[in-house]
């Protein structure tokens, strides 16, 4: 209970330490230093004056006019607060892509997109052939003047007809000091998944090494191996969206990483199944192949179609085919299942409440609406969390099972340690048996030739004394053999050679084959204990009381009974917290009962101790697996 106990205790520590350092770099993922949007809105203006000037003939338009408009040249007035110059906000960001610009602050032009135009408030004319600015991400930044508070901000703007996508016309506020605040919040944000995904594969590889050099074949694990690094390429190719900046990822065919890093981790769980396992093939492979498939055609000029249907979504049948074969491998004893389904329903779970909580709280508004507007991209959002989840969760798994097998190795090489030491000790047994039958098989003769002498001579009283000698000096002849199974045999004789030492009787009623399905570990934990638990009640005894134990042991059925009778010579307390007897040697005594509690839990069975008429019995019958 206490090693229990321990171990609880270290995976809350292990969890706490976790959250302290994912809390120590959060900080460095985001920032409150926020840029201050003056975008107009589809609902109000907030706060800008709309209208267009022709011949000096001023018409308010509305949001809707704006955003309906197809060239003709907008204005967009406000004055600015003074509020915003305190508050340092020094430079203008505008959308330079989609929208043409002219900007003046009271009249004074101040920026300009084409410096050939007539740059006047109400004679500005753009050209519509304009084609935008060409790259990725390219804004309008400019720094306003000193002083520049209750100045009235002026933008001249037409829409750019060559664009494919139609916005509001972006206008914000911003600093140097903010820019720079969240670029690096951004890098930060990209850098630190990258490399937690980048550890995690240099983890999972020293993990597959490790078995190996221990002679364990784990190649499932290289799946996980492989998604892990998919996942920070995912991450890492971020990078080209937020920055005009172009990395040695070019390469990486993108559309294969969402796919990848799903379905990697997705067959390494197809790979720890046992009983099901052909019945989720299909549901694995052909959904995976179908996606990676129709991505590679579509590279290809005449089927570039294809790019636009999202296939990937067929992931969703393998994901939800995972969870109903998880919880059937799961029910069947699937040990890798038995920790995998409560920990990926749990995950599921924290994901929709969090969802729901955000909606519920309002804070999740924003997601809710790009779900309804873009769901597809959604979709895609989903799947690499949903990646990410299952990488997580079998890295854990495959170190527990890492763990549980070098516990399990230790275990077995603990085995072998008691089993080396009872052979030894078997052998010193069997060594002096022998001798002692040579000894008195040699004797046997002259023994035989006094007896006869004896019964000539009616001596009979003396003869009964002589055949009681020789009885008991025969008795002290330890049996070579006392069933079949050979742990069995060897726990008993060392146990008969412990009682001979100190004048106990030993009564043997076992019948034992050899091909028990109970674990030699668990027999030399249940069986040490019962009979060293009972030689020594039974040493205190005086001679004269005649000290005896009784051990039973026989399969019947399915079960195998074992008990031990013992006289004892005081009355047994009970622990509260276990119900078993407790030690009278104090603290720190007393495990060996629960051990064989254990052991018999472990075989669907009961430790029953009980006293009555002076003696004590302890008995259990394992249930035995089938052969």
């Amino acid at each position: 209970m206490k090693k229990s106990n321990w171990k609880l205790g270290g995976f809350a520590l292990y969890a706490v330490i976790l959250l302290l350092i994912l809390g120590f770099l959060y900080p460095y993922m985001v920032t409150d230093a926020e840029k201050l949007f003056l975008t107009p809105m589809f609902e109000e203006a907030n706060g800008w004056e709309i209208y267009t000037l022709e011949n000096n003939v001023r018409e308010d338009k509305t949001t809707q006019e704006l955003f309906d408009s197809a060239g003709e040249t907008f204005y967009l007035s406000r004055t600015l607060d003074e509020q915003m110059e305190r508050d340092g906000f020094t430079i203008l960001e505008l959308d330079g892509v989609t929208w043409q610009q002219s900007i003046f602050l009271d009249e004074e032009l101040l920026y300009t997109v084409d410096p050939s135009l007539d740059n006047r408030i109400g004679f500005v004319d753009f050209p519509k052939e304009y084609r935008g600015l060409q790259g990725m991400g390219e804004y309008v930044r400019l720094s306003l003047p000193p002083n520049y508070g209750s100045k009235t901000l002026t933008i001249a703007l037409a829409f750019n007809t060559e664009t494919e996508y139609k916005s509001m016309p972006m206008v914000r506020m911003s600093s140097e000091d903010i820019q720079t605040q969240q670029t690096v919040s951004t890098a930060n944000r990209i850098a630190m998944p990258a490399i937690a995904y980048m550890m995690i594969a240099i983890m999972l590889l020293g993990l597959f090494f490790y078995n190996g050099y221990h002679g364990q074949k784990s190649y499932s694990i290289l799946l996980l191996t492989t998604a892990a690094f998919f996942q920070s390429l995912r991450v890492l190719l971020n990078f080209e969206f937020y920055f005009n900046s172009h990395f040695s990822l070019n390469f990486i065919p993108v559309e294969l990483l969402i796919p990848l890093s799903l379905g990697m981790p997705l067959l390494y769980m197809f790979t720890q199944m046992k009983r099901w396992r052909k019945w989720y093939a299909p549901f694995i492979f052909i959904p995976l192949g179908l996606s990676i498939l129709f991505h590679l055609i579509a590279r290809f000029p005449m089927f570039t179609f294809l790019s636009y249907y999202p296939y990937d979504a067929l992931l969703y049948v393998s994901l939800l085919a995972l969870g109903v074969f998880a919880v059937l491998e799961w029910k069947d004893g699937n040990k890798t299942y038995h920790l995998f389904t409560p920990l990926f329903f749990t995950g599921i779970a924290c994901i929709l409440l969090t969802a729901m909580g955000f909606v519920l709280t309002g804070k999740g508004e924003a997601e809710f609406v790009m779900v309804l507007r873009a769901p597809i991209l959604m979709m895609y959002e989903a799947l690499q969390r949903y990646g990410s989840l299952l990488l997580i969760l079998g890295g854990i798994v495959s170190f527990a099972l890492t763990v549980k097998n070098a516990a399990d190795i230790k275990s077995e090489l603990s085995i072998l340690s008691i089993k080396n030491e009872l052979i030894s000790e078997n052998i010193v047994n069997i060594q002096e048996s022998s001798t002692e039958i040579a000894t008195l098989r040699h004797d046997m003769l002259r023994h035989l030739y006094t007896l006869l002498d004896l019964s000539r001579k009616g001596e009979g009283e003396r003869i009964e004394n002589y055949l009681e000698k020789l009885t008991k000096e025969t008795e002290r002849i330890l049996p070579v053999k006392i069933c079949s199974h050979s742990v069995v045999n060897a726990l008993i004789s060392r146990s008969l050679a412990k009682a001979n030492k100190v004048g106990i009787q030993m009564d043997l009623h076992v019948e034992v084959p050899d091909d028990i399905t109970v674990a030699d570990n668990d027999l030399c934990t249940l069986l040490m204990n019962m009979l060293d638990n009972a030689i020594e009640a039974v040493s205190s005894l005086a001679k004269e009381e005649n000290p005896r134990i009784e051990l039973t042991m026989h399969v019947r059925g399915r079960y195998l009974f074992i008990e031990t009778i013992n006289s004892c010579d005081r009355i047994i307390l009970s622990d509260e917290k276990t119900g078993l007897p407790a030690s009278g040697k104090g603290e720190g005594h007393g495990y060996g009962m629960k051990a064989m509690s254990e052991v018999a839990k472990k075989y669907n069975s009961k430790l029953q101790v009980k006293q009555e008429n002076g003696k004590v019995i302890v008995r259990t019958a394992l249930l035995m697996k089938e052969k």
